[in-house]
């Protein structure tokens, strides 16, 4: 191969590198993200079904037939309807997550390819490489949707994503407040402590020049 050759060989395994390790970033906080909607999933059902755990209730409730009146419809209804929020949420996530999963193994065949190039005179290899790591590409992208839908369904308390983004803004704010709040406290502190060595340091100049006096006074009247 000539330098040019190798030049762009280097470039896309670089960048198969790259997207490699981007995709792998991102199925990890999928997979995190899947994992917690799992789990609340799971306490809402529990939830649902200590509810409802009178087969009586349980016939009733899922053949519509009005229930009774010690029961508390309501929590019932928004209990149904939070499991099924979350259970929406939960399969957008896991959509994501399969995507993303194909995705990073796409990018790894893909590099590999890349990879055998470097070792064996076979020009197929790079358009099979640049193949895949157009569809790399493409499944990136529709995995990273399917996680923004999820997002955007709103969080498990109906929150939106920009409320849950200024939520969390707004905690941050709160703590650089905190923090900000401390420095002042802290440079009024230095301030005294330098007011006090420099009051300190006059003290014992004052206190030499006048013992110095004092000795040349002595030996003068000696």
């Amino acid at each position: 191969m000539s330098i040019e050759q190798t030049n762009q060989l280097i470039l896309l395994i670089l960048n198969s590198v790259l997207m490699t390790l981007l995709s792998s970033l991102l199925l990890g906080g999928a997979w995190l993200r899947q994992n917690e909607l799992l789990r609340q999933l799971n306490q809402t059902r529990a939830h649902y079904r200590k509810l409802t755990r009178s087969p009586a209730i349980a016939l009733a409730t899922e053949q519509a037939i009005h229930p009774s009146p010690n029961i508390q419809t309501a929590e019932l209804k928004y209990v149904r309807d939070r499991r099924a929020h979350i259970n929406e949420q939960y399969q957008w996530s896991r959509i994501g997550t399969l995507v993303l999963h194909a995705t990073l193994l796409i990018f790894s065949v893909s590099l590999f390819a890349l990879a055998l190039r470097s070792l064996l005179a076979f020009d197929s290899l790079i358009s099979t490489a640049l193949f895949l790591f157009t569809v790399g590409a493409a499944s990136l992208l529709i995995g990273i949707g399917c996680i923004l839908v999820d997002f955007a369904k709103g969080n498990t308390d109906d929150d939106s994503l920009g409320q849950a983004l200024s939520k969390i803004l707004r905690q941050l704010g709160q703590q650089w407040k905190l923090i900000s709040s401390f420095r002042p406290n802290f440079s009024s502190t230095k301030d005294r402590a330098v007011q006090s060595n420099s009051s300190q340091r006059r003290t014992t100049a004052v206190s030499s020049s006048v013992a110095s006096e004092q000795t040349t006074s002595q030996q003068i009247s000696s």
